[in-house]
Formats: structure tokens, C-alpha cells, sequence
């Protein structure tokens, strides 16, 4: 915050800024990303306007508005501005203890580096998240932490690390962790199977991609089974589409069609368009391999509408490449050129962005070292506190008599 004259907050003051970033919470809901990150701003900056500084419920209010927009920030593949957030936000935090608070923004900065194609930071953050978790005994925290070291460790190539954490994950979640947050474990875990699937079969690791797909088993009977308990919420809708993905690549290609279809129609009439966006990207390859090139193409086009919502880049990027090839297929290399030519301005989007993070944000990466070696030393003294109290115990222990049968 500013070192702006400290004034007392009013009831009234912190019902407006309650009111700000609940909207705020309304736009990102339906999509409406740059107008829920001006309602964060104008909430982070009436709370700096005020000029409490120590006061812990205005600190924990300016936490939750501007991890919001961190969030919102995420959405629109702003990674670089992700940090940059994410740094403003460690001067609220406490470095040398444990804290929800600081697990979750941890997660996001692991998020935003690895994107930004700076996976040793990625990992430490990671780490940091998942010290904190274990250190606080908070399942959701570390079921989280060990995600995000999985989609890390997926996105530098090492797909065996990113099965271990992502199925650790699974198992921190159990039948007393919240519904919404055991549907998201699976739904994140049926994509990570899916891509990697995609992966071992562009690497020339054949074997490997049924093998991935058979794991799923495991869970999908649980998975399938929690999809009522969400009827018409936006993350059951996520869940499906995620299990369709999986039926897609078992060969259960009229099942996959049919679920995809029924998400598809519940995505365009809720609007929710990070559900509906990828599901025509799949109906689109489907349509592709099936021998329908003039449908692909329809469904690809469709990817990008409405115009003025922005397509995140892990949708954008491979509806490019399957439009570029089925314009070339087509003999339309008009089209072919314009494809190809979105396709390299998002790369260069992605290249710059990580370029920015790398050379503004060194006392970043400095600040998450320190974080990760405090929360190794108290993960440390928890084991080593554990390892005592064993001793202690082992000491009062009566000696017993093996001769008294009771």
C-alpha cells in the first residue's frame, strides 16, 4: 500500500470495495475478462487510496482482490503481468512461516513460469506450495501444489514425473474434501492423461499412450459417479468434456461424439466459453480424422466467435494448425497464410512475454528461493520435532510384563 495519511476504513468503505471485487468475481464468471480485471484495479486502488498499512483485515482484502486479478490475469495468458502481480502481492506475505496465503499464490506463480518457459523457477514455487500444504496438514493445499508440479514436469517433456505428482494429487483428495475441488482433481487429471497421450504419440512413444489411458480407469468410476453431484454447474460441464477427451483417445469415438455434444449445448447456452472453445476443437479433429474436412473447418472457425472474446492460447494455437493444414488440404493458401500467420503472432505473444519476466522480475525468482529454503528448514524441524516426541514417548512407555495375560 502507499504512504498515504492511514484513516480508518468504514463499514461503508468495505462494503464498496466488497461490492468491486464481487463484480469483478460476476465478469470472469461470464467471460468478461478485461472488464473484471477494471473492477480488481479500481478495488486494489481504493484500498491503497486509504492508506492502511499493518491493518490484517484490509491486508487479507487486498490480498483476495488482487489474486483475483491474478487469476483474470491467467485467463488471458498474460503471464508476464502474472508475476509482476505476484511480486507486489509477497510484500503482504511472511517469508519465514507457512501459509494458505502464501501456498496459493505459490501455485499461481508456478503456473505463470511455467508458461513463461522458466521451469526451475516453476518447481520451487511448486515446492514452496507444497511445504506450506504439508506443514499446515491441508490436504486441498497439497493436493493443488503436487497438480502443478505435475503440469510442470508435463510441460518440460518429463512425462513419468507428471503421472507421479498428478496421481500423488489424486490421492490427497478424499470422500471428505469439498465436491467441487474432488471434481476439478479429476477433471485436471483426465486432461493431463489426455495430453499425455498427445505427447508419448508425437514423441514416437507409442507404447507408452494406451498405457497412460488405462491409469484413468483407476478414478473414472468415482469421477463418473460425482458428474450428477454437479448438474449444471460450469465445472461438472469441464469434468464431462475431460472424460470425453479420454473416450475420444480409448476409441469409444460414438460415446465421445454424444458427450461432447451434450457439454457443447450446455456451454453455449450458459456462455461458458472456456468450456465450449476446446470441446469444438476436439469435434473439430474428430470430424478431421473421420474424413470431413469441409465440417472441420466449420468447427474450427467457430473456435474464434464471439470475436471480442479472446481464445487462450492452448486452444488458439493448435485450432491454427489444423486450420493452416485443412486450408492446404483444401488448395486455399490464402486462408493457409492467415492461419499460419495468428499462429506465429501468438508465439511471439508467448516469446516476449517470457523475455519480459526473465529481465524485470530477477529479485522475484531471488525472494521464492528464500521462501523454498524457510519452508525447507520448517519442514525439517517438523520431522526432526516428530522424531523427538517418538523418543519421548518410547521413554515413558511402561515396561510391560509378558507374563500378565489380562
Amino acid at each position: 500500500m502507499s504512504d498515504s495519511i492511514p484513516v480508518l476504513p468504514t463499514p461503508e468503505f468495505l462494503a464498496h470495495v466488497e461490492h468491486e471485487i464481487s463484480r469483478a468475481e460476476a465478469f470472469f464468471k461470464e467471460g468478461s475478462l478485461e472488464a473484471g480485471l477494471e473492477r480488481v484495479r479500481s478495488a486494489v486502488k481504493d484500498l491503497d487510496r486509504l492508506g492502511v498499512f499493518g491493518d490484517v483485515a484490509l491486508q487479507q482484502l487486498e490480498f483476495r482482490a488482487r489474486m483475483l486479478g491474478i487469476s483474470g490475469l491467467a485467463k488471458l495468458d498474460r503471464f508476464d503481468e502474472m508475476l509482476r502481480e505476484g511480486a507486489k502481492l509477497m510484500d503482504l506475505l511472511a517469508l519465514d512461516q507457512p501459509s494458505s496465503q502464501r501456498a496459493e499464490l505459490m501455485t499461481h506463480l508456478a503456473f505463470a513460469y511455467t508458461q513463461c518457459g522458466m521451469s526451475e523457477q516453476a518447481l520451487r514455487a511448486a515446492h514452496v506450495a507444497l511445504q506450506d500444504g504439508l506443514q499446515l496438514k491441508d490436504r486441498l493445499l497439497t493436493a493443488q501444489a503436487l497438480e502443478r508440479l505435475a503440469m510442470t514436469y508435463f510441460a518440460i517433456g518429463d512425462g513419468a514425473s507428471a503421472e507421479r505428482f498428478m496421481f500423488e494429487a489424486l490421492a490427497y483428495m478424499d470422500q471428505h474434501s469439498p465436491m467441487y475441488e474432488r471434481v476439478r482433481r479429476f477433471s485436471n487429471a483426465l486432461h493431463l492423461c489426455c495430453s499425455l497421450h498427445d505427447m508419448y504419440l508425437q514423441s514416437g512413444l507409442d507404447h507408452l499412450a494406451p498405457a497412460v489411458l488405462r491409469k484413468v480407469d483407476g478414478f473414472v468410476a468415482e469421477a463418473e459417479a460425482l458428474a450428477p453431484e454437479l448438474a449444471g454447474d460450469y465445472m461438472g460441464y469441464m469434468m464431462r468434456a475431460n472424460l470425453a477427451r479420454w473416450h475420444r483417445r480409448c476409441g469409444r469415438l460414438q460415446l465421445a461424439r454424444g458427450a461432447f455434444l451434450a457439454v457443447l449445448a450446455k456451454s453455449e447456452s450458459a456462455g461458458w466459453y472456456a468450456v465450449r472453445r476446446p470441446v469444438l476443437l476436439e469435434l473439430a479433429l474428430m470430424a478431421d480424422e473421420q474424413g470431413d474436412g469441409q465440417a472441420a473447418l466449420e468447427l474450427l472457425t467457430r473456435v474464434f466467435e464471439p470475436g471480442e472474446l479472446r481464445v487462450r492460447d492452448v486452444v488458439a494455437m493448435p485450432t491454427y494448425r489444423a486450420l493452416e493444414r485443412l486450408y492446404r488440404v483444401a488448395e486455399q493458401p490464402d486462408l493457409a497464410k492467415v492461419a499460419l500467420q495468428g499462429l506465429a503472432a501468438r508465439q511471439e505473444r508467448r516469446e516476449k512475454s517470457a523475455q519480459a519476466a526473465q529481465e524485470q522480475l530477477p529479485q522475484l525468482s531471488a525472494r521464492i528461493a528464500e521462501a523454498l529454503a524457510e519452508a525447507d528448514r520448517a519442514r525439517l524441524d517438523q520431522v526432526i520435532s516428530g522424531l523427538r516426541e517418538q523418543r519421548r514417548q518410547r521413554k515413558l512407555k511402561p515396561p510391560q510384563d509378558e507374563t500378565w495375560s489380562g
